[in-house]
């Protein structure tokens, strides 16, 4: 997210004191299965429609499928990616992006579903829940931060730490073989290749879900990632660049644009930000401010 996108920067309300988006689908999905909970039990499907039909898709289906789960811990389990990673998402590149990733991850994780299940022998079924989109979301929130550590709560009470690399390869892992042993033949009538195992998980859905979220991330990040994949030896040594010093800034002097790494150029954009944050946007002074827009533009 650029600094002209930013609260201060528009002269509105800052973000913090509205809903983001992350909070807004949550209250989606929440709403949906409470609306879906009242139905149960007057027996009236106020939620016909919404899910994604193999045998008769309606146009719509391929992004309400979305709105449905199963139960209970189907919906925490998508809720609570949802609510750590979306945030990622949100805070690093924006509202539209977020609603971007939401919206093509469950529609390449809806056509990954139903692509998978042409010519099986079995009809009729089902894609309900969200987590093609959260799957997008989890790759993008992650990829660079593939050597961070991080503590699971497994069975929610069994405290394991693990590298974030470790992580999404197990996810993939998991991914792949509930489609491949699972999913795909349980949906097809194969004489020599049968399912392990019996689930109704969606395993092609949370792959097409992961591919998308991969090549999101690489869109995103196309310019670092071009700097990072360079040859070492045809890339030249990046340049030292003085530590930030705010005291260095008046209002009569023009900072000048010195050569910056993106580490670099950020660390000096914190540095910044933290003044604003301990003393208002009104503390910085003209040229202040335009080192805020120029180090913005550099890392968007």
């Amino acid at each position: 997210m650029g600094i002209a996108d930013r609260a201060y920067m528009r002269g509105r309300r800052p973000a913090g004191e509205r809903l983001s988006a992350t909070v807004w689908a949550l209250l989606a999905l929440v709403t949906c299965f409470i609306v879906g909970l009242i139905g149960s039990a007057a027996r009236v499907d106020f939620l016909e429609g919404l899910a994604l039909s193999e045998a008769h898709p309606l146009p719509w289906q391929p992004l309400t499928y979305i709105l449905i789960h199963g139960d209970f811990w189907h919906l925490l389990g998508n809720g609570l990616i949802l609510w750590w990673t979306g945030d990622i998402v949100e805070r690093t590149y924006g509202r539209r992006v977020f609603w971007g990733i939401v919206v093509l991850g469950s529609l390449i994780g809806a056509a990954t579903w139903w692509a998978t299940g042409l010519g099986g022998g079995r009809d009729g079924g089902q894609l309900i829940g969200a987590s093609a989109a959260v799957y997008a979301l989890m790759l993008v929130a992650l990829l660079d931060k593939l050597d961070h550590q991080i503590t699971l709560l497994l069975f929610f009470f069994l405290p394991v730490t693990l590298r974030v690399a470790w992580l999404l390869l197990i996810t993939a892992a998991l991914t792949l073989g509930g489609w491949a042993f699972s999913e795909l033949p349980s949906r097809h009538v194969w004489s020599g290749w049968h399912p392990v195992w019996t689930s109704e998980i969606a395993h092609s859905a949370h792959l097409g879900g992961l591919i998308f979220g991969w090549f999101a991330f690489r869109w995103l990040n196309q310019t670092n990632l071009a700097v990072q994949d360079a040859p070492e030896e045809m890339a030249p040594p990046p340049p030292r660049a003085p530590e930030p010093d705010l005291a260095r800034y008046d209002d009569e002097e023009t900072a000048a644009v010195a050569p910056l790494t993106r580490q670099q150029a950020r660390a000096e954009l914190d540095t910044l930000l933290d003044k604003i944050s301990a003393q208002g946007f009104g503390s910085l002074t003209p040229t202040e401010k335009r080192r805020l827009e120029d180090l913005s533009a550099r890392l968007r």
